[in-house]
């Protein structure tokens, strides 16, 4: 039987995935205009996690110092205005756990591991704890239809997602589309009017993308609309990233969670709530003053049921690459679903 979180649910109207449907394409056979999960941060006790990777037969590693990620969280601890601990005496530590590839040519998938930060140093005062009891466990990448993801990996990430003591701290869903237009300092006026009142606290330009980072939402942190084929044609090579997708564009939202709320019971206990409907049709609400409205949620329906259950990453296109247009036409045809949204 199906599972649905909507039994209860005040709207009357159910969207399920049309079977069989086409998937809208690119040239290479990206997925185009799908809305997915592509970031999901979890914080955990360190120990707990060291136990469960030794568990799984997995291994935690240096992240390489070249790493962006290192910037970015040097740059968050020297904007902590607490000052808790200087920084020479705790210093941020960034590990990763290496994941099974499609192909070892492929570029390394990974979770990485993320401790010593303003963030965490909150967590364990409040639970009256050493600073460096609690970790950041981040998976990046999910939504990235240009990148190849393996099932394998994605069934790992799945046990730890699964754990109730893995309190969920953020969750980032894109919405891919395309837009002729440059985002630029020049759509910023414009961007801001259509999105009010969730624009009213002001919008930020930097570079080839426009962020809202105050919303006035109980979990709608942050918006970002850029241009996704500017970023990927930094990060991938060109023979990849091709002229047809010169007009991709990311509308992103990020949902953050209070890790110390006794209601947190991580991340299955979320999506699995009618919180998170609601921050779905808020979501739906925004990209549509955002003037996107053509996606589709087919691949997110399929992220969320692969997640819960791993029988849906079994059959054969899965295996060979769980987020490939194939992956997502069979998951389409198939008529078992586990878990339904109304969107």
């Amino acid at each position: 039987m199906t599972k649905s979180l909507i039994d209860n649910y005040p709207h009357n109207v159910i969207n399920y995935p049309s079977l069989g449907a086409d998937i809208d394409t690119s040239n290479n056979k990206f997925m185009v205009h799908q809305m997915g999960i592509d970031t999901i941060e979890q914080v955990a006790k360190y120990e707990t996690v060291k136990s469960m990777v030794d568990r799984l037969g997995l291994s935690i590693e240096p992240m390489p110092q070249s790493h962006k990620l290192h910037k970015k969280i040097t740059d968050e601890v020297k904007a902590d205005t607490k000052r808790r601990l200087s920084i020479d005496k705790f210093t941020p530590i960034v590990e990763v756990i290496k994941l099974p590839k499609v192909d070892p040519k492929d570029k390394a998938f990974y979770i990485s591991i993320i401790r010593n930060t303003p963030t965490l140093f909150d967590v364990a005062t409040y639970h009256k704890k050493a600073k460096d009891s609690f970790c950041m466990i981040v998976y990046a990448g999910l939504h990235q239809p240009s990148k190849r993801i393996s099932s394998e990996a994605m069934k790992i990430i799945s046990k730890f997602l699964k754990r109730k003591a893995f309190k969920l701290h953020s969750l980032d869903i894109a919405i891919d589309t395309t837009d002729q237009r440059s985002i630029t300092y020049k759509r910023k006026g414009a961007f801001k009017d259509n999105l009010m009142p969730y624009s009213k606290h002001g919008v930020i330009s930097k570079g080839s993308s426009l962020y809202i980072n105050n919303l006035d939402h109980p979990n709608i942190s942050r918006v970002i609309y850029y241009d996704k084929y500017l970023k990927q044609l930094n990060q991938q090579k060109k023979e990849i990233i091709t002229n047809d997708l010169r007009a991709w564009r990311r509308l992103e939202f990020t949902l953050s969670f209070d890790v110390t709320k006794s209601h947190n019971k991580g991340f299955t206990n979320y999506i699995e709530n009618l919180e998170f409907i609601n921050d779905l049709y808020d979501i739906e609400e925004l990209a549509g003053l955002a003037g996107i409205k053509n996606y589709d949620s087919d691949y997110l329906v399929y992220q969320l049921n692969s997640l819960i259950d791993n029988r849906f990453m079994n059959n054969q296109e899965s295996k060979e690459q769980f987020n490939s247009v194939d992956s997502l036409e069979r998951f389409k045809q198939s008529e078992f679903r586990r878990y339904t949204l109304p969107i």
